[in-house]
């Protein structure tokens, strides 16, 4: 745990390029060092015994191996520079800490204490207790509470996250002391498109970030044309298909449309509006008959998912969404539409089908408020307004979202916890052929329940099994939630006590030292 600097006020209009400049300087030694002692070995004997001074040929070799060492040293210290803040390296933290430096000395959130002296007085200005450490691309900076900055540190999360463009993932509460947990290095973390993987529920979206499907169902993505919303829908159905059945649903006729030409997706791929209002009607059907299907078995046990019966799941891929709905011209066509999308949401999920939503514009016409909360991850890709990150992200009013227009893939995910943070989607390769990969791809497994058939006995039978499901959905998400957000806490926490037993201290006496 690193304190931060004690600066005097004198020293504190430090920029950040004074400060590399000054490390600048101190990598340049050992060029200069080589400089002395060319000129020492080289260039002074050479003179001593050279009595004709008056000749300007006999400068140029020493001026050139000076211009060089010079040359070297300053591409050398902007080399070692640019690369460590790159790799969120040395330079970089050093960079953090002035930031923050500046920042609390120009809201005045410093000590003040006059000093007198034989000339006089003068005033001394010192920080608070204040401490920063990066740890597994983790930003932690640790304030002291209970001073006369109280109100300050304990409001100062939000700051922190638009200054260092983080995302705030923890806030820890400790006697006397705040810490907040930032995110850095997220485009470190991204994946490969062929990197995306499937174990038991849950999909890798980037490392050390995973969609449990299972747990917290059903994906909304949002963003504009050109922002990577497309080949994110081809990284989920690359890997979907892998461990069952996808379906697909494109309005526009764009690019999903072409899957109706692959061997595996034929029968599968749906544009006219009738044919997708069709889809969602089937797909209740085929909830059902699944469900009658797992009480069917002999090991048939309440709460079980389709997982545990040896089903493979279905995946409902909808994309442009809003131009979708406006399609639907009558109240009919809304209505059914929109009951069988609210069944699915609300009750799919052990059943093992799972919908996956894609629109530019996710407000409440285009999908109701409370269909949307309950598909529970949320991801945003390109660029969207601020009206557009409240819409997509309705419970993080207090999150700062930053567009970075340059790169494509860039966004925001919330996986279902209610924190969205900074996302950048499986990074696929140029030269990579899409319409080969899914041409070849192998025919999709699926769970035959066609046999099945809903009579008035079964009928009766799903009525009990959903008012079961109903009873216990919102339960179990909720208990979900919370079980993926302690999981990331003991993740963070793990990360800790390695870093203290490499230390041999602990985290509260870091927190004592001055």
């Amino acid at each position: 745990m690193k304190k931060l600097f004690t600066y005097r006020g004198k020293r504190l209009h430090l920029s950040s390029r004074n400060l590399m400049r000054n490390w600048g300087l101190g990598l340049s030694v050992p060029f200069f060092l080589g400089l002395v002692v060319y000129h020492y070995f080289v260039t002074y004997p050479f003179f001593t015994s050279h009595h004709n001074l008056t000749e300007w040929t006999i400068y140029v070799q020493p001026a050139l191996i000076t211009l060089l060492f010079i040359s070297l040293s300053v591409v050398f210290s902007w080399f070692v520079v640019k690369s460590s803040r790159l790799r969120d390296g040395f330079f970089m933290r050093r960079y953090k800490m002035q930031m923050l430096a500046i920042y609390m000395f120009s809201t005045n959130m410093v000590n003040k204490k006059v000093i007198k002296t034989e000339k006089g007085s003068k005033e001394k200005l010192t920080f608070p207790k204040s401490y920063y450490r990066h740890k597994n691309d983790i930003d932690t900076f640790t304030f002291q509470t209970g001073t006369q900055f109280h109100n300050q540190v304990i409001g100062i999360g939000k700051v922190l996250g638009e200054m260092y463009i983080a995302d705030l993932v923890n806030i820890k509460w400790e006697m006397g002391f705040i810490s907040y947990d930032f995110l850095t290095d997220t485009i470190g973390k991204r994946l490969n498109f062929d990197q995306v993987e499937i174990n038991s529920g849950k999909i890798s979206l980037m490392k050390g970030v995973e969609w449990d499907f299972e747990g917290l169902p059903h994906m909304i993505i949002t963003g504009g044309t050109g922002g990577g919303k497309t080949y994110f829908i081809y990284s989920l159905i690359r890997v979907f298909a892998q461990i069952g059945r996808v379906r697909i649903a494109d309005p526009k006729m764009a690019d999903l449309s072409a899957f109706a030409e692959f061997s595996a997706f034929k029968g599968l791929v749906f544009d006219k509006k009738d044919d997708i209002i069709n889809l969602f009607e089937e797909m209740v059907t085929l909830m059902d008959k699944r469900y009658l299907y797992m009480r069917q078995q002999p090991n048939y046990t309440i709460g079980k998912n389709y997982r545990f019966y040896g089903m493979k799941p279905e995946f409902i891929i909808l994309d442009e969404l809003a131009a979708y709905v406006t399609t639907l011209k009558d109240y009919k066509e809304q209505d059914l539409f929109w009951d069988a999308v609210r069944l699915l949401v609300l009750k799919a999920r052990q059943a093992g089908l799972f919908l996956i939503f894609a629109t530019q514009r996710p407000d409440t016409s285009t999908l109701p408020g409370s269909l949307r909360d309950n598909m529970l991850c949320k991801v945003s890709t390109g660029v969207l307004t601020d009206q557009g990150y409240d819409m997509t992200f309705p419970n993080s009013k207090n999150k700062t979202f930053i567009n970075k227009e340059e790169l494509k893939g860039r966004g925001y995910i919330d996986v279902g916890t209610g924190v969205p943070i900074e996302f950048y989607s499986p990074f696929v390769p140029e030269d990579f052929d899409f319409i080969d990969y899914f041409k070849n791809m192998p025919a999709m497994p699926f769970t035959d329940v066609s046999t099945i058939e809903i009579t008035s006995e079964a009928k009766e039978v799903l009525e009990e099994v959903y008012n079961s499901v109903e009873e216990g959905e919102a339960f179990f998400l909720e208990s979900q939630k919370a079980k993926v957000r302690q999981e990331e806490l003991v993740k963070k926490e793990n990360n800790e006590k390695q870093l203290l037993s490499k230390a041999g201290i602990s985290y509260k006496e870091a927190m004592k030292k001055d």
